[in-house]
């Protein structure tokens, strides 16, 4: 079941509770949303929290055609659907709007159960005020998903079947080196994106394959100890799978 979010209406009492749980990832300078569409979310994984943070950066001024470059007011969302029921969407600021030239962030949050395996396209609205016109320019974000992925898959030794890439990690828990097989259908590029519980995206890798079976080394060493995921995707096709990678 999904869930239709209108973050203007949230409770003043509940935002006020919430506020100050997410910080903007510093990382991001750039005018823009992070992550970006190549990277989207991390899956969510049942019977687990999930905290996601997406990070704002605001532009100062921007064009519009056919107008002329014009300041931005302000930039926020307005709504967001296609949540896993039970999952909310706290912005930073309790309007959930963030003046041009600052930066601003919005968690996700939320714990999904086993009935709600399954992947879910988001639409969010986000809503521009521009040149003191005090008009909304409304348009929508649909290149993000959240994929809720089961909680059986994630024994340790276990192969990666949450997609269609079967993966595998050994030495898992490791200390510092973990080594990835996987099946490659052809040729082609991998991405291999390493998360942290929060759904915070450490590490990425581009991975070159032949078709037929591969293998490949993550370096662990500079990872606390603690849960990962290791999300593989292929750059072109629709191709992909996770796996959990224990640090100890």
């Amino acid at each position: 079941m999904k869930k239709y979010i209108t973050l203007l209406l949230i409770s003043f009492l509940a935002v006020t509770l919430a506020f100050g749980q997410c910080i903007p990832d510093p990382q991001y300078t750039q005018p823009g949303i992070y992550p970006d569409s190549a990277t989207g979310f991390p899956p969510a994984i049942a019977t687990y929290e999930y905290n996601f943070v997406i990070t704002a950066i605001i532009p100062a001024d921007t064009i519009v055609f056919p107008f002329p470059r014009m300041n931005i007011d302000s930039i926020g969302v307005a709504e967001i659907t296609g949540m896993p029921e039970g999952f909310q969407a706290i912005p930073s600021r309790p309007s959930g709007f963030w003046l041009g030239g600052t930066s601003g962030c919005m968690l996700i949050t939320g714990t999904p159960t086993e009935a709600q395996v399954g992947v879910y396209p988001l639409a969010i609205t986000v809503v521009g005020y521009m040149g003191g016109l005090g008009l909304p320019i409304p348009y929508t974000i649909d290149y993000y998903s959240i994929t809720v992925l089961p909680a059986a898959s994630y024994g340790i030794d276990e192969a990666g079947v949450n997609g269609n890439i079967r993966m595998k990690a050994f030495p898992n828990p490791s200390s510092d080196i973990f080594n990835l097989e996987f099946y490659a259908q052809s040729a082609g590029n991998f991405e291999c994106l390493i998360y942290d519980s929060r759904g915070r995206l450490l590490k990425s890798e581009t991975i070159s394959t032949d078709a037929g079976n591969q293998s490949y080394s993550i370096d662990g060493s500079d990872l606390e100890p603690g849960i990962y995921f290791c999300r593989l995707r292929h750059t072109e096709k629709n191709l992909s799978s996770v796996i959990r990678l224990i640090r100890h």
